[in-house]
């Protein structure tokens, strides 16, 4: 029986257990791409949490092929001395260190470049909206002589291991196949050429560094790469000597749901892929996607699907995975969501790294204080609960009120459709009001109730309420507030609905009336102009049955129908068989403004504060316990 904890070797290689860390976008650093406290905290914690073999966020090899500005770098001679930052404190906390070598060709970002996209040919990027600029002969030489320098500047910065991405939907994928590559060339001719004279370069330069290669099992799009359309690379992988296969899905461009594991995304497609290419190649296979899960990796190794275990964003949520995992702690691991809140989205708008239920990401955990102070947190929603364990973690006495059931907003996020797995992070924090010894009294608190602890620090985190706005003729139609529809036990019926404001949740309400509800037609309307994307309005905006109205504004609801304003113009949207609002949500100040003055030490965080995310409300819990 293989077990998740044996010793492997890769070459010459030898890890101490089957996990590795697959390479995660951090967005910690600069436009230098200079390393800095965030990566080196980041990079001790998952070090230290027991896993084998890190594999760093990717490093583009020419600034042309960043997808972020704030990536590392690999592309200059001084770039070495920045990695080996990393590289040492890696090794100092007992693990080992590969370096992701890529370029993005089409999937690279202007903003990070200052450049146009470059790629094979002309093919639109759908996750950027970018139209790349064909590479010329030349190009191409640049790019093929870079990947060689970044494998000499990896042994430089005293890596164990290069990892070449040859798939995700980056550079050398996009050379394969016919859709990305119109050129008529040679390299159009031959669409191997160019990946095997990446390969010879780097492992001609890598001065006898192991090499793992980096594919995607199955891109999940008419006329993208399959299993089996990888093997050309897979071939290129034993001729040259690679030391393993990393296997994960989709790509970067095209298929961002499957590149990103999003929960959404059918796991029995998942493990078909794995499979189809363990059967293409007797060299070890990593795999990764979604894995955080003891049986799903006991799974994996005893039939011979997978021989190393990746860890991505699930070790953003938890970067003591592996060693809770091997001293029998699995009730102590924060298990991911998939919310993609902290791991995406931060990354995308350049906040960096983090997760929902863990600030500590690149961050201290708490040390006992010095001084012990007693603590009466009121509101058990998520900031309200963070604020109770972390100030516990301090080994301060804490009393938390709430009046209804833990988790406040965090129970309607498990809600929606493909969000079940949001109850896992939920659960955690419960579970964490118990382990660190937070009194919990189920009632409402006020004043004499708060006074009578003799609280040194009084933290209102009472959350914000949903309200119907006031409109004209809204008295005489079906409607109720979006956390309402979400709490609601109630059998909801009717074929047409309108939601008002298509933010997250109200995003998450069209999908629900359609998919859980059977409305046959949902139309949502919302003042702004351009929406936030996410993978909810992606899948909106490829349903027959949904509609998304952006900078218009509801006036009024007549006889006949609901009548917005748009372009100056009004139009009748006609008859609807429930409105579900889901704008005019306000913070609930309340007690705050009652007993702000009445104590040495009142403190407001969440929504109460503002109206935010759960992301937000548990860093704020953070900042505000650092204090004390």
């Amino acid at each position: 029986m293989v077990g998740m904890f044996d010793m492997v070797r890769l070459g010459d290689l030898e890890l101490k257990n089957r996990f590795v860390v697959a390479p995660v976008k951090t967005a910690y650093g600069n436009s230098n791409g200079e390393v800095n406290k965030r990566h080196l905290k980041f990079y001790e914690r998952v070090a230290k949490g027991g896993v084998s073999l890190i594999i760093t966020e990717p490093t583009a090899v020419l600034k042309s092929g960043r997808e972020h500005p704030k990536q590392l770098c690999i592309d200059e001679d001084r770039c070495a001395n920045e990695l080996k930052k990393i590289t040492d404190v890696i090794h100092k906390n007992g693990s080992l260190a590969c370096l992701n070598i890529t370029h993005a060709g089409r999937a690279a970002n202007p903003k990070a470049t200052g450049q146009p996209p470059l790629a094979p040919s002309p093919i639109m990027c759908p996750a950027t909206k970018q139209t790349p600029q064909e590479l010329t002969k030349e190009q191409i030489e640049e790019i093929i002589n870079a990947f060689g320098k970044a494998a000499k500047r990896a042994k430089e910065a005293e890596f164990d291991a290069i990892e070449l991405q040859a798939g995700m939907g980056y550079i050398i994928a996009q050379f394969l196949k016919e859709r990305t590559n119109k050129r008529s060339d040679e390299y159009g001719q031959d669409k191997t050429l160019f990946a095997r004279r990446v390969f010879e370069e780097v492992f001609s330069k890598a001065d006898g560094l192991p090499i793992i290669v980096r594919i995607s099992g199955n891109e999940f799009v008419e006329d993208g790469i399959t299993p089996e359309d990888n093997k050309p690379i897979l071939a290129l992988t034993k001729e040259f000597g690679a030391v393993a296969v990393h296997v994960g899905l989709g790509n970067a461009c095209d298929t961002p749901p499957w590149y990103y594991s999003a929960t959404f995304t059918p796991v029995e497609k998942q493990i078909e892929a794995f499979k189809t290419i363990k059967g293409l190649t007797d060299l070890p296979v990593i795999v990764d996607g979604r894995m955080a899960n003891k049986d799903k990796i006991e799974q994996a190794l005893n039939e011979g699907w997978a021989d190393l275990i990746g860890l991505g964003k699930s070790i953003a949520c938890d970067q003591a995975f592996v060693r809770k995992l091997q001293e029998g702690k699995e009730d102590e691991i924060y298990y991911c969501g998939g919310c993609l809140q902290g791991c995406l989205l931060k990354v995308k708008t350049g906040v960096g790294l983090g997760c929902i239920i863990n600030p500590f990401v690149n961050r201290d955990e708490f040390n006992k204080s010095d001084n012990s102070l007693k603590f009466v947190v009121v509101g058990g929603g998520p900031a309200g609960m963070a604020a109770a364990i972390y100030a516990a973690m301090k080994g301060h006495f804490v009393v938390l009120f709430e009046k209804k059931k833990l988790g406040g907003q965090f129970n309607l996020a498990v809600k929606p459709p493909f969000k079940d797995a949001m109850n896992r992070p939920l659960q955690s924090m419960i579970r964490d009001l118990d382990k660190f010894g937070v009194e919990v009294k189920y009632e409402e608190a006020d004043y004499e109730k708060i006074k009578s602890l003799n609280p040194d620090v009084v933290v209102i985190a009472t959350g914000a309420n949903s309200t119907v706005p006031k409109i004209e003729g809204i008295e005489n139609e079906n409607v109720t507030d979006a956390f309402t529809y979400f709490e609601s036990e109630d059998e909801i019926k009717g074929k047409r609905a309108l939601v008002l404001g298509v933010g997250l949740i109200g995003r998450e309400t069209m999908e629900d009336l359609l998919l859980k509800r059977g409305f046959e037609e949902v139309v949502g309307v919302d003042i702004l102009k351009e929406l936030p994307e996410d993978f909810t309005l992606a899948r909106l905006g490829n349903s027959a049955k949904a509609k998304i109205i952006t900078g218009a504004k509801l006036e009024r609801f007549s006889s006949d129908g609901a009548i917005i304003s748009k372009d100056g113009k009004e139009e009748n949207l006609g008859k609807f068989d429930l409105i579900v609002t889901s704008i005019g949500t306000k913070s609930n100040k309340s007690l705050y403004d009652d007993i702000k003055d009445k104590f040495d030490k009142v403190e407001i965080i969440g929504d109460a504060n503002k109206v935010a995310d759960i992301y937000d409300a548990t860093h704020q819990a953070y900042d505000l316990v650092a204090k004390y």
